[in-house]
């Protein structure tokens, strides 16, 4: 049986309209965030290693309550098929 897929990605909309996202690293163990989607702009602004964001919670951006829960899940689901 196979594991299941693990969700890595996550976009939303911030109060002032712009479009803000994260995307997980499995293989280093770190959270990318990313501003201003949409801006033609591809790379990430900064990172967050998986012990942080466990720790401290998201230090960039505002991500809704349920996008901060889906990324405790996928990482914690990460590190137990380690």
């Amino acid at each position: 049986m196979s594991d299941k897929p693990v969700n890595t990605s996550w976009m939303w909309k911030e109060d002032d309209g712009s479009v803000w996202g994260l995307v997980i690293h499995t293989d280093e163990q770190t959270v990318e965030w990313y501003d201003s989607i949409g801006c033609a702009c591809d790379d990430g602004f900064q990172e967050q290693t998986f012990d942080d964001f466990l720790a401290k919670g998201p230090r960039y951006g505002t991500p809704p309550d349920d996008v901060v829960d889906e990324v405790y899940a996928s990482i914690h689901t990460l590190r137990e098929r380690v």
